[in-house]
């Protein structure tokens, strides 16, 4: 809101700019208000997060009357086409048309029990239909004019309706409830005449013109209208009359548009541009705010979430009367805070936790609409401090059992911080001490530019800026430790004072007392409502907060989760254990019960308490993927396996863990080539032979047959090898490789034979003794030659009579030149000969071959064994002694149990290697082997011998050692670094950015090839801190600043645009020392303002045709903060602009800035002569006022006055634009979210 006046003024939640709202309707369940528009257009709104959801258009002209179902999924809409429909916004539809009115619509609701809709027309009638039939049940006429509303009771069977005639009308329905219909002529004469079955039960007469509304009382027998004769008057309905009480409520200085209750309030709005929230017993409004040029037309409550929402000329707001957060205050085992009555009473309540007792302490005598928002309590002086924000900031001393203040002082905030003292801010920021008796004991000065001050224990306060936290102390009187934290709302302490939480309005810091060291930083994508800290034995001080649908915790380490949804935001007070208490939106006290199992399991494994981490897991309560990936990435996978019942998954978890058992068990379940393998490669891996046998087993093709035979192979098992080669007979590739690594040489002489080698085969018999056989191949290598250069003649060349002799003749020289080159190749392979070479002899390995022998981590202990891991003897026991020798504890420990061999006995003779089991191609070669299960199995090895476990990689290293997002890019974690620039700079989209992702990326990672047979071995460049190095520097940045400043001197615009954006784009993974953040930050800032100048140049030329917006962007092209030779050339521009365009005002305010310059001579000159120039007679104005500060909007490129419209920002670059655009991609750079709040670049760990 522009402005608001009175004791108080409300909170905005949302708000919208489109054309006038005529009609609004809350969602009774979830967070949306529909707005029906001037326009005819119907939105759907999402109010919590501040998006549109859909729009409905198919009424021709403005929509006046809107209305969602109570649980259905629908809404009812009516507009000036006089048309009632009923739509279904998930099927995104309008069902059908109710059609019977003959003018305009006014408004239409669905009735909370029955099939009904009443709607109210200018036809002077009112109609109620049954939706589910499609059918009018009846026409209620009787009034004389206009009918401007129509509800119903939200409980009896009555329908009031308000008139433009000056009169209210209450119907009564009960003879419409039995009513079986009508045939088609008692339908006309009910149109005409009116129904029959619902009678006028009474006409309330008092207001002097037009009714413009009418609404009932939610419980009590009450109606309350507004008119046009500026008005709201309030009826009370009896059995036998109604009647107006009290005086009418004056205020509103035009026509009263909308008037409903809300809680103990009557809230109304007017088209004198107000809104006005009224006190009905002192017939005095508490509350009124104004929009200026905007007049309100409509009007909705949501009384269960303390909503109100109101619609005018350019658009709707949705806002709170008060704060719900209540002012609380937890002392020991007492809990102090203020609770909301009716009617604007306020009492101080406690409730002590050791008693379980409430009372009231006393009663606030303020009553209205502003309550206090921050409490203090002194308990040895029974005195409360309540700190109210109206009027520049009041503090109000209570003391307890007195129901008036016994001092009222103007501090913004305090609290008490010793017996009898209390501190607060003055108006100068000063801090003021003070007695309980309003005597001033010393004033300090201003702690930098703290403008909130917050208890703390131990005879502290905490101080807050805009962009830090002070810890003060009073004794001292100077700061004695500082934080930074952006827009801390409020302030929660851990029950021993070491630890506190900063809520801001979607983060939360945790901080220690000593120094305020930051321990963790969550980041929610809505806003934190409120949070405490768990005090039950063994909690480690856990953090659990609330946001507005969920109960959270965040570990001491920062790991966050949800413990439960809520309906509600509920505003957190102690937390012990299991039990939660809270206060709710009504200002109860309660308490609930959540189950803590989650974070309790990952409290215990960060404490390495095995013995709790066991009983929580046996109760297997725990399920979720975000636990299973919670242990993944803490290195527990043994953990994660047994929250995990997806064969699949487990599979996976077991071949993390090196728990290949279970793999084999759940690859049994699947039975998925792919995974078998995948155990298989495992296995090999591990030097489980066995289990790596059975896995290629279970394969079927080529695949299988060549891994198993390549690892008998290693294994020395050659004649299992070439079993396993001859089934592959096709594969004659596959088959002499075999032999050649077998030593098989008759196999290869065969081979070569087969394949027509003859040479090569009669090599290999000579040079391994085989004379027989080479012999042999003589004469076949002479056929083979012979058959290949002579060929017979073909049919063609027997036809061919003339040329017949001389292609005999080619053909015998052909024959001729064979016999001869097989005799020279046969004499040269006769006289070749070798020694035989020795067969190398092998000893087959029959046994695993495991790389070092390890036992068991203590996690599995635990979970195999059934006991506490605390107490299992470890491999190599510490030598104590001392205070610690307490004898005799080693004779009472046993040593864990070993099982001897990977698998059981007999665990081999399970495996059915049937062929008619096997499939694939073991089923059709029983015939050529005789193989038995056994025979295709090799090894047994022991079972306490496992594969170590691989060390942290180097990119895990820079991924867990850093919150910068290139150094996460240069781990190759594309994914988190993502998270993290969206969270830290509210990076939209994440395409412009690749080629620096793959620059970092690049410059980390360096790969040398080691041969042509193995893969590059990869070089990680890493910093002494173990952090990768990184690509992006400081002088870039300056350098690619350079670049665009020539490129602008030179006039090249485009090129200039683009070289800042380059600079915007680059600085979002260039990470800043501490010394150069400042740095960092004007050159982003200086990139931001040419690059929106230049964008805002550049689109000048789109407006060309339009002289009033061409030279308004000219103008506002000279108020980016530029360099001075730049701002120069940018203003003598802006005034030829102006002036060209006889824009004389604007011209001379140009001029007037340009010689601040000092231009040259000529162009001062000219700047004096416009300057001279009388524009008493200018008539020609633009949108531009130097005088009032303003911001240009990067979307639409028109002026935003400060004060009329609140700017949005790019969460990264700091680029201004309307509210409208919220959610929208940056124009300036290009990645970047408009309307984003973010904390900006995270501090280095450590």
């Amino acid at each position: 809101m522009e402005s608001a006046t009175g004791p108080g003024g409300i909170l905005v939640k949302f708000e919208t700019q489109t054309n006038r709202v005529e009609g609004l309707s809350f969602h009774p369940k979830r967070t949306w208000i529909l707005a029906s528009l001037h326009t005819g257009v119907i939105q759907l709104w999402d109010y919590r997060v501040g998006s549109l959801i859909d729009r409905f258009e198919e009424h021709d002209g403005p929509v006046r009357g809107i209305d969602f179902h109570v649980n259905q999924p629908l809404f009812v809409s009516g507009g000036d086409d006089a048309l009632v429909k009923v739509w279904n916004y998930k099927l995104k539809r309008c069902l059908f048309t109710l059609t019977g009115h003959m003018d305009y619509i006014r408004s239409v609701q669905f009735h909370t029990k029955y099939p009904w809709i009443v709607s109210a027309g200018d036809d002077q009638t009112l109609r109620i239909w049954n939706w589910q039939s499609r059918s009018c049940r009846s026409v209620l006429a009787g009034h004389n004019h206009y009918v401007m509303s129509a509800c119903f009771h939200p409980k009896k069977d009555l329908v009031l309706s308000a008139s433009m005639d000056k009169t209210i009308r209450l119907w009564d329905l009960y003879g419409l409830k039995p009513q079986s219909g009508t045939g088609q002529l008692g339908q006309v004469a009910q149109d005409i005449f009116g129904s029959s079955d619902v009678h006028v039960k009474a006409i309330l007469e008092g207001h002097e013109r037009g009714v413009n509304y009418a609404s009932f009382h939610p419980t009590l027998p009450l109606i309350v209208s507004g008119s046009d004769d500026r008005t709201i008057r309030i009826w009370r309905m009896e059995d036998m009359k109604t009647y107006e009480i009290n005086q009418p409520l004056r205020g509103h200085v035009n026509n009263v548009s909308r008037v409903m209750y809300f809680k103990d309030y009557v809230v109304s709005n007017s088209e004198d541009k107000s809104i006005r929230v009224w006190d009905t017993k002192t017939s005095m409004f508490v509350l009124a705010s104004r929009k200026e040029n905007k007049r309100f037309w409509a009007l909705a409550v949501q009384p269960e979430r303390n909503l109100i929402a109101a619609g005018h000329d350019g658009g709707m707001i949705v806002f709170k009367l008060e704060r719900e957060r209540p002012a609380m205050q937890l002392l020991e085992d007492t809990l102090y805070w203020v609770r909301s009555g009716n009617a604007g009473e306020r009492q101080l309540r406690s409730y002590d936790f050791a008693t379980k007792t409430e009372v009231t302490e006393l009663t606030l005598s303020r009553r209205q609409t502003c309550p206090p928002h921050v409490l203090s309590i002194c308990a040895e002086e029974k005195m409360v401090g309540f700190s109210y924000a109206d009027d520049g900031g009041t503090v109000e001393l209570y003391a307890f059992g007195k129901n008036a203040a016994t001092s009222t002082e103007e501090l913004r905030t305090g609290a008490f911080f010793a017996r009898n003292k209390y501190a607060g801010l003055d108006s100068h920021r000063n801090i003021v001490v003070k007695n309980t008796a309003g005597n001033k004991l010393a004033t300090l000065p201003p702690v930098h530019d703290a403008d909130t001050l917050f208890w703390a224990p131990a005879g502290d306060v905490l101080l807050r800026s805009e962009d830090n936290l002070y810890l003060f102390d009073m004794q001292k009187k100077r700061v004695v430790a500082q934080a930074a934290a952006s827009r801390v709302k409020s302030v929660v302490w851990s029950r021993d004072g070491s630890r506190l939480a900063a809520l801001c309005k979607s983060s939360v810091l945790v901080f220690t007392r000593k120094g305020l060291k930051a321990t963790s930083t969550t980041h929610e994508n809505m806003r934190v409502k409120s949070a405490c800290f768990d005090d039950a034995p063994g909690s480690n001080s856990t953090l659990i907060y609330c946001t507005m649908n969920h109960l959270k915790y965040c570990l001491p380490n920062g790991d966050i989760g949800t413990l439960k949804t809520l309906d509600a935001p509920l505003y957190l007070v102690r937390a012990t254990g299991e039990e939660i208490s809270f206060i709710g939106r009504d200002g109860m006290f309660g308490t609930m019960k959540v189950d803590i199992s989650e974070y309790q399991l990952k409290l215990a494994l960060m404490g390495e308490k095995w013995g709790d981490l066991l009983k929580i897991v046996k109760k297997q309560k725990l399920r979720g993927q975000s636990l299973v990936t919670y242990f993944q990435s803490k290195g527990y996978p043994e953990i994660a396996m047994q929250f995990v019942k997806d064969p699949k998954l487990r599979f996976k978890l077991a071949i993390t863990c090196g728990d290949l058992n279970e793999a084999q068990t759940s690859a049994n379940d699947l039975n998925d080539p792919a995974l078998w393998s995948q155990l298989a490669d495992t296995a090999l891996s591990y030097g489980r032979m066995e289990l790596a046998s059975r896995s290629l087993c279970k394969l079927d093709g080529a695949a299988g047959y060549q891994k198993l035979a390549f690892m008998n192979v290693l294994l020395g098992a050659d004649e299992k090898a070439r079993d396993f080669a001859d089934m592959q007979r096709g594969d004659l590739g596959f088959r002499f490789q075999t032999a050649l690594l077998t030593g098989d040489h008759e196999s290869r002489v065969k081979l070569l034979e087969e394949a027509g080698q003859y040479t090569l085969a009669h090599q290999v018999a000579i040079r391994h003794g085989m004379t027989d056989k080479a012999a042999s191949l003589l004469k076949a290598t002479a056929t083979s030659i012979v058959g290949a250069m002579s060929k017979p003649l073909t049919e063609d060349e027997e036809e061919e009579d003339d040329e017949r002799e001389d292609v005999i003749a080619t053909r015998n020289r052909m024959a001729m030149r064979a016999r001869e080159k097989a005799f020279e190749v046969t004499n040269r392979m006769a006289g070749m000969s070798g020694t035989p070479l020795p067969m190398l002899k092998k000893t087959p390995i029959t046994t695993d071959w495991p790389m070092t022998r390890i036992s068991e981590s203590q996690v599995m202990v635990a979970l195999k064994k059934g006991v506490n891991a605390e107490h299992a003897q470890p491999d190599e026991p510490i030598e104590a002694g001392g205070a610690w020798d307490v004898g005799g504890l080693d004779d009472d420990l046993e040593e864990p149990k070993q099982d001897g061999g990977w698998g059981e006995e007999g665990a081999v003779d399970d495996l059915d290697m049937d062929g008619d089991d096997m499939g694939g191609g073991w089923a059709m070669q029983d015939d050529l082997i005789g193989l038995d299960a056994e025979d295709l199995m090799v090894g047994k090895g022991d079972k306490d011998i496992q594969m170590p476990n691989p060390g942290r990689p180097t990119t895990r290293l820079w991924v867990d050692g850093s919150r910068h997002a290139c150094d996460h890019t240069a781990a190759g974690n594309f994914e988190s670094a993502m998270r993290l620039l969206k969270t830290h700079y509210g990076i939209l989209d994440f395409a412009p950015l690749k080629p620096y992702f793959m620059q970092c990326y690049a410059a980390a990672n360096g790969s040398m090839p080691v041969s042509t047979a193995l893969p590059p071995h990869v070089a990680y460049q890493s910093t002494p801190d173990r952090l990768p190095i990184r690509s992006l520097f400081l002088s870039t940045l300056q350098d690619k600043a350079k670049q665009g400043g020539t490129f602008t001197t030179h006039g090249k615009f485009a090129e200039a645009k683009t070289a800042f954006q380059q600079l915007l784009k680059m600085a979002v993974l260039f990470v800043a020392p501490e010394s150069k953040i400042l740095e960092k930050n004007d050159l982003i800032k200086k990139a931001r303002n040419y690059a929106s100048a230049l964008s805002l140049q550049l689109a000048r030329a789109e407006f060309e045709s339009k002289p009033a917006k061409s030279a308004e962007m000219a103008a506002y092209f000279t108020h980016y903060d530029l360099d001075p030779g730049h701002m120069g050339l940018v203003l003598k521009f802006a005034m030829h602009e102006t002036w060209k365009r006889q824009y004389i005002r604007a011209s001379i305010a140009i001029a007037r800035r340009l010689l601040d310059y000092n231009p040259e001579a000529k162009v001062a000159a000219q700047a004096r002569k416009v300057m001279s120039t009388d524009d008493s007679n200018s008539t020609k104005q633009i949108n531009y006022d130097p005088r009032n500060p303003f911001e240009v909007c990067v979307k639409s490129w028109d002026g935003m006055i400060v004060g009329t419209v609140t700017p949005i920002r790019c969460g990264y670059c700091g680029a201004t634009a309307k509210p409208q655009y919220s959610g929208d991609l940056c124009p300036i750079c290009e990645v970047g979210e408009l309307g984003r709040d973010v904390p900006g670049q995270p501090k280095e760990l450590g």
